[in-house]
């Protein structure tokens, strides 16, 4: 059994090393995603119409204004095909440098986008409307059309440019806020979403205005992404130790947890609290299709392999090609757990006391309130403000698309 001042020690010099010499984008989960699909774009394209190919959103995220933009990711079904899913919105969400300066421009190039209350107020109220909730503004129901290169592997690999439609939903946040989130989970909101797996998309191929200088642009984008990067880092480490905790107030546990309960656990922190799951506004199957999709776990396996090689190696635990290996009961490790989680959440009731399974199951009853509490009222915010900024016929519209997934399927 370790001693709870050698592993908080040791700890805290590992993960210091860790975060400046082995966080680099190229480690990224959405990295080895877009290997994966630049391999063979075509690999699914004559099954569904889901989008699999970067390049496509690239030209997506080129429709929009790019300066200040410092990272973008895709996610959702019409990103990552998940069970029984047909073509779907194809969901992006911008983080960008100042939100105010970026709704400006978008406003004068894309009004189309906005609410009518949005195109009355102007700058002003988007930026006010940005502030609410989550500090996410999102546009559903965006029909964009981008120029696409497919290709034909049976004529010589050339590359043929077509025109294609695609109906998204684009959410803008803060870079600032969304480092927030990550790292501190004030809204459990996108972190709650980037524990799950995401495809990043390439801003090195965005098209700049003749005014801007790109090698100042590419260098902000990098350095902006390895904030990111260690960010995400904090943020998948957080959500493996809250779910193993969580895992340990289960009474009848031994100390084998299998790995797709974990993730299925992991999948489902950014869903305690939240109103849609309650009122039916989201498909009840929705964690399950998230984790146990085929093909999925592996997207998974790899988004976290470098939080469990380093936890491995802290003697935290030990894992097998299916589950994990831990003493639930290690207040020490529970202890080492807690200092892993953001700060809002490290109470020492969570750690439970020695030789008291009780105590052990009340702390992580707490955790699982706690995490309720975040995630309720970003969630509850965010659903109101949607009726403002995508306006009354969108929100309703992409309600009752959400309750056809949600109470239709129960």
């Amino acid at each position: 059994m370790m001693s709870s001042s050698s592993v908080v020690a040791i700890t805290r010099v590992y993960w210091r090393r860790r975060a400046i010499d082995t966080i680099r984008p190229s480690r990224t989960f959405s990295s080895t995603i877009q290997k994966q699909d630049t391999s063979n774009p075509n690999k699914h394209r004559q099954k569904s119409p889901l989008l699999t190919n970067n390049n496509e959103l690239s030209a997506i995220v080129n429709s929009f204004p790019t300066t200040g933009l410092d990272y973008a990711f895709g996610y959702g079904s019409g990103v990552l095909k998940q069970q029984s899913s047909s073509a779907g919105m194809v969901d992006i969400i911008l983080a960008v440098d100042d939100p105010y300066a970026w709704h400006t421009h978008n406003l004068q190039s894309q009004p189309h986008h906005y609410s009518g209350f949005a195109r009355v107020g102007g700058p002003r109220f988007v930026h006010w409307m940005q502030n609410l909730g989550a500090r996410l503004y999102f546009h559903p129901f965006v029909d964009v059309e981008i120029n696409h290169m497919t290709r034909n592997d049976e004529i010589d690999a050339n590359t043929h440019p077509t025109t294609i439609q695609r109906e998204i939903k684009y959410g803008v946040v803060s870079t600032d806020e969304l480092i927030k989130d990550l790292t501190c989970w004030k809204y459990l909101y996108l972190a709650g979403r980037m524990h799950k797996p995401t495809v990043e998309i390439d801003l090195m191929n965005a098209t700049l205005s003749e005014h801007e200088d790109q090698s100042m642009q590419e260098q902000e984008v990098v350095n902006r992404r390895d904030e990111i990067a260690e960010a995400q880092r904090q943020n998948l480490l957080a959500a493996v130790s809250a779910s193993i905790l969580l895992h340990g107030g289960q009474e009848n546990r031994d100390t084998s947890l299998p790995i797709i309960q974990l993730y299925n656990t992991i999948a489902g922190i950014s869903y305690a609290g939240d109103i849609r799951m309650q009122t039916g506004a989201e498909d009840p199957n929705k964690v399950k299709k998230l984790v146990e999709t085929p093909g999925m776990q592996a997207l998974w396996d790899g988004m976290y392999a470098t939080i469990f090689s380093d936890m491995q190696s802290l003697g935290i635990l030990t894992k097998d090609d299916v589950k994990l290996e831990l003493d639930f009961d290690d207040i020490a490790m529970r202890k080492q757990l807690i200092l892993n989680l953001p700060k809002r959440l490290q109470f020492d009731e969570i750690v439970g006391v020695a030789s008291s399974k009780d105590s052990i199951h009340r702390g992580s009853e707490l955790l699982r309130a706690e995490l309720a509490n975040i995630v309720a009222p970003a969630a509850k915010s965010q659903s109101i403000k949607g009726f403002f900024s995508a306006g009354v016929s969108k929100s309703f519209k992409y309600a009752m698309a959400k309750f056809a997934k949600g109470r239709l399927k129960k």
